[in-house]
């Protein structure tokens, strides 16, 4: 059974070069048509997003899971230094690689990040090749690099919560390699009104047992971001978040009807609408929507859970084979588009499925190696994020997660070798993000090099 993201009341208190010239060459003819109409950017350029497995210059994340945002009891609240722990585990395995930027709320924050990567600096490599062992970093025997603390840099700026996915600015570039970055309105998956008219918020959320979180100061997420990088902002109209689009960097896009076609974000608007703007924000000229989920999870329907694109023409998905799970009759309407699907090139899409965990055996798993006791309320059965779709690409690295269900975690994990194989995998633990009901990829942003 595959869970998502639900705040629920009854729980919580409260590396390759990216290669410009190509990539913007084969979008000239869009490029032109968009000047002739006036549909142009503010700074008057065209931009794209590239893929997310392009050189970064740095990754960005937030050390969120805070009070204000988990609650200080129940199944949150009781795990946010567990998602914290997570949160500095992700920092240090990709400071092996590249450079991560985190974002704190103030210096007692900073004090206790770093204790946290003073811990998490110590798990060892594991000399598995055919297993994860418990604690352990999960490689398939391949060497690591050393953990670099000097390159995780901490910067003190209000935040409310991780997902940095969303709330952070999406970094794009021109054909100079100039750096932009779009801030796409965060308003907290729907929660807050945008003035736009039409705007409505769903109920259906409160009724599934959603509840709104703080989002005042991750509305500042974007903006700071894109002056600290700094990168020229360009405004748009249109409400989403990182998590909710997913790019092969040469125009094709993979999105949810769910997430975007909902009145809590953008009322009013059709896909023409919303695919104008994806072309002129990020440059994307295809959209392969898929219908996603309203109001089941706080995102309604992410599509960095459910779909990503990986190299050569592959996307993978998750694929749910429980029969009994909600998530499955889903994840097998999503097969059925993508194994029909085409890139913007015409090119067929070789779609490949992540099987999710099963859920009863990485119960168990989880609730031991987080000391719960048994039947205790910690184990976020209704949220956890048992996907492993939500894995991040970093310079040379895959950063993707482990759950404790051992032949799931395998299989995924060869997948991914297999997709990768000039990157190294690293499987870890993140079962406090993963209770929160989010991954490794809504808990990072990369910044592209220039």
């Amino acid at each position: 059974m595959t869970t998502r993201r639900s705040f629920l009341k009854n729980t919580t208190a409260g590396g390759a070069l990216f290669l410009m010239g190509n990539a913007f060459t084969a979008y000239g003819d869009a490029q032109a048509a968009t000047a002739k109409t006036g549909n142009a950017n503010p700074a008057g350029v065209f931009v794209r997003m590239p893929d997310e497995s392009s050189l970064h210059k740095l990754t960005w994340m937030a050390y969120g899971a805070t009070v204000q945002a988990w609650g200080s009891n129940g199944a949150f609240g009781a795990n946010r230094l567990i998602a914290r722990k997570d949160l500095m585990r992700i920092a240090a395995n990709l400071s092996r690689f590249e450079p991560v930027i985190m974002i704190v709320n103030n210096a007692a924050d900073q004090a206790e990040a770093n204790t946290l990567l003073r811990q998490v600096a110590q798990e060892p490599v594991s000399v598995q090749t055919d297993h994860y062992e418990a604690g352990s970093i999960f490689t398939g025997g391949k060497p690591l690099p050393a953990i670099q603390s000097n390159r995780i840099q901490f910067v003190i700026h209000p935040l409310d919560d991780l997902w940095i996915r969303d709330t952070g600015a999406v970094f794009v570039v021109d054909a100079k390699k100039a750096l932009y970055g779009v801030n796409f309105n965060f308003n907290g998956w729907g929660q807050v009104n945008t003035g736009a008219v039409g705007w409505k918020k769903d109920p259906l959320k409160a009724v599934n047992g959603i509840e709104d979180q703080p989002i005042a100061r991750d509305q500042t997420i974007a903006d700071f971001t894109l002056a600290h990088a700094p990168a020229t902002k360009i405004a748009t109209w249109l409400v989403m978040e990182g998590g909710g689009i997913e790019v092969d960097g040469n125009g094709t896009a993979i999105c949810t009807e769910s997430c975007i076609l909902n009145p809590n974000r953008n009322p009013g608007k059709t896909k023409a609408d919303v695919e104008a703007e994806l072309l002129r924000t990020l440059g994307v000229r295809k959209v392969i929507w898929l219908p996603g989920s309203k109001a089941k999870d706080i995102t309604d329907g992410h599509i960095d859970f459910y779909a990503r694109f990986a190299d050569n023409g592959h996307v993978v998905y998750t694929l749910d084979p429980d029969p009994e799970s909600p998530d499955h009759a889903a994840t097998l309407i999503n097969q059925k588009i993508l194994q029909n699907a085409t890139d913007v090139t015409g090119r067929k899409i070789n779609a490949v499925p992540l099987e999710s965990p099963d859920f009863s055996v990485l119960q168990p798993v989880v609730t031991a190696r987080n000391g719960w006791s048994r039947g205790s309320r910690n184990f976020n059965s209704h949220a956890f994020a048992a996907g492993y779709v939500g894995y991040y690409l970093a310079n040379g690295c895959v950063l993707m997660a482990q759950f404790g269900d051992a032949d799931a975690d395998l299989a995924a994990f060869e997948t991914l070798q297999r997709l990768f194989p000039d990157r190294v995998i690293m499987q870890i633990t993140t079962d406090g993000i993963a209770n929160g009901g989010g991954t490794i990829h809504c808990a990072t942003q990369q910044q592209i090099a220039v």
